[in-house]
C-alpha cells in the first residue's frame, strides 16, 4: 500500500525514535576484537569499508565532531557505528542534543561477520565508551517496518520512546507527527 501512495506522490514514513544503553549487559571477555572510536590514522580504512558515505563526507563528519565507533579484526575494519554528540541529525526527527546525550547513527557490519555478536557488542563498548566521556543518553530511530532492526534493539534492551510518522504530499507539505508516546 505505501509503495503505492508513493506513485501518486504521498510518501509516508512511520518510524520508532529509541533510546539505548539504559539496561548494561555482560559483555564477552574475548580479545578477538578491537573496539575503540576510529583513529585520524585510521581513515583510510574506513574510507575504503565505508559503503554509501563519500571520503569528503566522513572528513566532514568527524571535522564537525561526529566520531565513528569502530570493531577491528586484527588490522581489518570489520564494523561502524556514527556518534552525533550536537543533533538528532535524522530528519524527520531533527532536533538539538543536551550535553549528555549522543545520537547513534549508521552502524554497519561486515556481512562476512555476522552471528558472531560483532554488532551487539559493538553497540555495548560503545555505551561503555560514550559514558566515559560524559554521556548517559543515547539515542536512534528505527524503521517501523525493519523487524530485524527492531528485534536486535529489543534485545539489547532498548525502549521504543515515540512512535512517528513523516508523511510527504505530492512533493510539496511535509510534516512529522507523533502518532504515540510510550511510557
Amino acid at each position: 500500500m505505501l509503495r503505492q501512495l508513493k506513485k501518486v506522490g504521498i510518501h509516508l514514513n512511520p518510524f520508532f525514535t529509541v533510546r539505548e544503553g539504559d539496561s548494561r549487559t555482560e559483555l564477552s571477555d574475548s580479545d578477538e576484537f578491537r573496539f575503540d572510536f576510529i583513529a585520524e590514522n585510521e581513515f583510510d580504512s574506513l574510507v575504503t569499508f565505508e559503503r554509501t558515505v563519500d571520503r569528503s563526507t566522513l572528513r566532514s563528519w568527524l571535522d564537525s565532531g561526529k566520531r565513528c565507533f569502530s570493531v577491528w579484526d586484527n588490522d581489518k575494519l570489520i564494523a561502524t557505528m556514527w556518534c552525533d554528540f550536537d543533533e538528532f541529525n535524522f530528519a524527520p526527527n531533527y532536533r538539538p542534543l543536551a550535553t549528555d546525550e549522543v545520537y547513534l547513527y549508521a552502524a554497519y557490519s561486515d556481512p562476512r561477520y555476522r552471528g558472531r555478536n560483532v554488532a551487539p557488542n559493538m553497540r555495548q563498548r560503545c555505551y561503555a565508551a560514550l559514558r566515559e566521556l560524559g554521556c548517559s543518553r543515547f539515542y536512534s530511530y528505527t524503521q517501523f517496518f525493519n523487524v530485524a532492526a527492531r528485534r536486535f534493539k529489543e534485545k539489547l534492551g532498548a525502549r521504543n520512546e515515540q512512535l512517528r510518522l513523516n508523511y510527504c504530499l505530492f512533493g510539496r507539505w511535509s510534516n512529522t507527527v507523533t502518532l504515540r508516546t510510550y511510557q
